[in-house]
């Protein structure tokens, strides 16, 4: 009877010692704030070089090409046409079904406009919402309409100025050949009289 209350005792002894060091470590966590994030409401931080879903600083762009080039899987497809040096952006997208965030489309832009974004969260039940156009705006800026606005009433007045010039050059010779012509006349009537 002895060694089964030694091993009773012994078990309760077992017990009440995990107990304690489970309940240390538990201890230990207790008085930290909690690492729990809800995630929806609240998000953990992301690194500056995290590679997410991209984004565009259209103002800069000047459709190089270079972007679409670099990707190994030519998921970039832009369009604009181009009003002297003003882009009108029709679509530039970008095909989220194909891309392998690589980040090769960021560095050869000459003018440093695309981006690898910090947001990852990108779900949808339908594919075609996976094909993500870029533009902020469609069409020109309003500087860029302006700036071509003033470019064409800068162009009109250097060629009304231009035909002005021609204009005047035209009355200048008329002028020297009717001149000539006077001069002519009264040289031959000078002689004529000489006779």
């Amino acid at each position: 009877m002895a060694s089964s209350t030694s091993e009773y005792v012994s078990n309760i002894w077992q017990a009440v010692k995990s107990t304690v060091v489970g309940m240390r470590i538990t201890g230990k966590y207790l008085m930290q704030k909690p690492i729990t994030v809800q995630y929806p409401d609240e998000r953990l931080p992301i690194p500056d070089r995290y590679r997410g879903i991209h984004y565009l600083e259209q103002e800069k762009c000047i459709e190089c090409l270079a972007c679409a080039r670099a990707c190994p899987i030519d998921c970039i497809e832009m369009e604009a046409v181009r009003h002297g040096k003003e882009l009108e952006w029709l679509s530039f997208t970008l095909d989220y079904q194909k891309c392998m965030f690589c980040e090769l489309c960021v560095y050869p832009c000459p003018k440093d406009c695309i981006h690898m974004g910090t947001e990852y969260a990108f779900v949808s039940f339908d594919r075609s919402e996976f094909k993500h156009d870029l533009l902020s705006f469609k069409g020109m800026d309003r500087a860029a309409r302006v700036r071509m606005k003033e470019a064409e009433v800068k162009k009109a007045a250097k060629d009304a100025a231009k035909a002005a010039k021609a204009e005047a050059e035209a009355l200048n010779k008329q002028a020297e050949q009717a001149d000539g012509k006077d001069g002519d006349a009264e040289s031959s009537d000078a002689a004529e009289g000489a006779n």
